[in-house]
């Protein structure tokens, strides 16, 4: 009996919060490797089975991973499955971009670890929101195509924010190409709620019809 509570796992799991901060990627008293992308990440099943329901039907006896210490991940980057061990270890996700927050929202999904997925949406609407107008305009990076990940893998409270976003800044969004990629439903929403909207820019117009036929009357006046 004493032998079994000295097994690396049984160790790992008596480990205080701060030390697993510093077992995060350590081989000290690691007892599973995950390959990813020709990338070697060591881990610890008792950490893993405690914080992820996923990773602890994985390592239960019915599956191939329970007896094989080597773990091949497939369809996830070497740095988006380190950012999801990290939060398993830490508690805490500080995704570095817009793009890596998305990724690791879908490795979370993948993984059913829901307060991740929510972290990983707070952080997509964060970058997104400090972003200024001009910068906006000109990135890279598709909010409609956000928008269609946060559906497909059921981040519905990003996918809300989202909606309201593009509608938020309609100028900008509706004059992009992937605009077009909007379902006939996601469209009547923006539209709905889009600002600036119709009628204010049409009060807008006429208004500043209104200015500069005064202009106009003055300068004929003079």
């Amino acid at each position: 009996m004493q032998g079994s509570r000295d097994t690396p796992s049984a160790r790992a799991a008596q480990l205080g919060p701060q030390t697993l901060v510093n077992l995060f990627n350590s081989p000290l008293y690691s007892d599973v490797i995950f390959m990813v992308q020709g990338s070697v990440l060591p881990a610890h099943r008792a950490v893993l089975v405690a914080r992820c329901d996923v990773m602890a039907a994985m390592f239960s006896g019915k599956y191939a991973e329970a007896r094989s210490r080597v773990v091949p991940i497939h369809g996830v980057s070497s740095d988006t499955f380190l950012s999801f061990l990290e939060y398993l270890y830490t508690d805490s996700c500080c995704p570095a971009s817009v793009l890596q927050a998305m990724a690791v929202l879908v490795c979370a999904e993948m993984y059913q670890v829901k307060r991740l997925q929510h972290l990983c949406e707070v952080c997509v609407c964060a970058y997104l929101q400090s972003m200024p107008s001009r910068e906006l305009a000109s990135t890279g990076i598709s909010v409609v195509r956000l928008l269609r990940r946060a559906k497909c893998h059921n981040a519905e409270q990003l996918y809300i924010w989202l909606l309201h976003f593009i509608a938020n800044n309609y100028l900008i969004f509706s004059h992009k190409p992937d605009f077009l990629e909007l379902s006939e439903e996601e469209h009547e929403q923006v539209e709905r709620l889009r600002w600036p909207s119709r009628g204010y820019l049409q009060e807008l117009s006429e208004y500043q019809q209104r200015r500069r036929k005064l202009r106009k009357s003055r300068c004929t006046v003079m």
